[in-house]
């Protein structure tokens, strides 16, 4: 029996670079949502809240659009071309809109041409960091088999929370020491270091998986597959739409809707609300490395179907709790419930796996988008009429519904044959410490 707790040189250095391109990644797309309450002011008119305000929703549900079609482009040119080159375009790709975040000028100096250019920024954000995450993991479970690549895909989600902080610490500090424009050199810092990650991941070797498939397929025929793929793999695409919805609703609500809770009952500033922000997602890194750990020895969509009705009795419970908390400390504690149990990352190579590999990363990174982008868009307007109609309790019958169908989503996804052969073995070796063997027989031939 072969040994499979060690990694060769090239999947460990293959590992670090894909790693750390996502937390830079996620450390530029982060960066504007959770300084967002200082820039509204900066890029968008004051004189007209009701403007500022659509602006304001436009900016964050932006980011989310316009993902499909860069799915839909660069997921295309990921299954024709290879993995490689789409992960090290997206990350240039957000480089450049961080760099000219970074060099903006204000409303003031220039008018509705700053509020514009931000809105393309984001957009560009959005396209880049959708396609990045997906190509990331696919790149890791293709690289890996099960059950090693249950940990190693969970890490990804780990480096993107890890670069959320980042980028939390860095506005803290800037804004401390800046507080009139340290945000500008958040994001030429983050300008900086994503190309450092773009020219490191030339380093990265094509997928191993990817080249064996492309052998049997030549590049004409690859567009039939990915058509192919999507009609074959209807069931998980709709399946894997439902268990992506409801993120961006649990995001608003963690931390815009709940950071406006402080602001107005609390008087915190926005400055304070950014530290908060960051003790919020290190919880949540702290919850997403142990579930990650987790999937070692229990089946990864077990672990998520119980975060997910653990979260489906908070939403019954959250009304009450908003109601009657009476400190900053208790509102936290609400803040980091919704955020710390949205673990979908930890199935994410059971998700990869579950469709054909020419075609994966155009029909996965589309149904992600799509989900992110109809949640964004639900998230920014309905949320906040909910909220603004009905209170907490329009807050929680929202989140109540999303998680609703995330678990109906993973009740209804087909994993392959590869992933079904650990589901027992790994609840043996989790109970039992029977010894958990390496590779399902005949994987190579899926």
């Amino acid at each position: 029996m072969k040994k499979s707790s060690f990694l060769t040189k090239d999947q460990r250095e293959s590992l670090g670079l894909i790693n750390i391109g996502t937390l830079l990644e996620y450390f530029d797309f982060y960066t504007y949502i959770h300084i967002a309450v200082v820039l509204n002011s900066v890029f968008f008119p004051t004189s007209d809240p009701y403007t500022k305000s659509l602006l304001m929703a436009l900016s964050f549900s932006m980011a989310y659009v316009l993902r499909p079609l860069g799915s839909l482009v660069f997921g295309f040119l990921g299954d024709l071309w290879g993995r490689k080159v789409t992960i090290i375009i997206t990350t240039l790709m957000m480089s450049i809109s961080s760099f000219t975040l970074g060099c903006m000028p204000t409303f003031e100096q220039i008018g509705w041409t700053a509020s514009i250019t931000v809105l393309i920024c984001r957009a560009i954000q959005g396209m880049s960091s959708a396609v990045e995450v997906i190509g990331a993991r696919i790149y890791t479970c293709e690289m890996l088999k099960a059950p090693k690549s249950y940990f190693y895909t969970a890490l990804i989600s780990v480096a993107s929370d890890l670069g959320t902080i980042l980028a939390l610490g860095m506005c803290s500090l800037m804004l401390f020491i800046h507080p009139e424009d340290g945000w500008r050199y958040v994001f030429l810092l983050g300008s900086g270091i994503a190309v450092v990650g773009s020219i490191a991941r030339t380093r990265l070797k094509e997928s191993p998986e990817f080249l064996k498939a492309i052998k049997k397929i030549n590049k004409n025929n690859r567009k039939q597959s990915i058509l192919k793929t999507f009609s074959q793999s209807q069931k998980n695409v709709i399946a894997y739409f439902f268990i992506e919805f409801r993120t961006p609703i649990l995001f608003f609500i963690s931390f815009i809707q709940l950071g406006e809770f402080l602001s107005t009952n609390y008087g915190y500033t926005p400055t304070q609300i950014i530290h908060h922000n960051l003790f919020i997602t290190m919880l949540s890194a702290t919850v997403y490395i142990i579930s990650a750990f987790l999937t070692q020895y229990i089946f990864p969509i077990k672990i998520m179907k119980f975060s997910a009705f653990a979260l489906l009795l908070f939403s019954f419970f959250f009304p009450f709790l908003i109601n009657h908390a009476h400190s900053v400390g208790e509102v936290f504690l609400i803040q980091s419930v919704p955020w710390a149990l949205n673990i979908t990352g930890i199935g994410a190579a059971i998700f990869m796996r579950g469709f054909p590999v020419i075609g994966r990363y155009t029909i996965i990174g589309v149904s992600y988008s799509l989900a992110r982008a109809l949640g964004a868009v639900t998230t920014s307007y309905a949320c906040v009429w909910l909220a603004a109609k009905f209170g907490p309790v329009g807050m929680a019958g929202l989140m109540g519904f999303t998680v609703l169908l995330h678990i109906i989503g993973l009740y209804h996804f087909t994993p392959n044959k590869e992933d079904n052969y650990f589901e027992k073995p790994l609840k043996n070796y989790f109970w039992r410490k029977t010894k958990l063997e390496p590779e399902a027989p005949g994987v190579d031939a899926l």
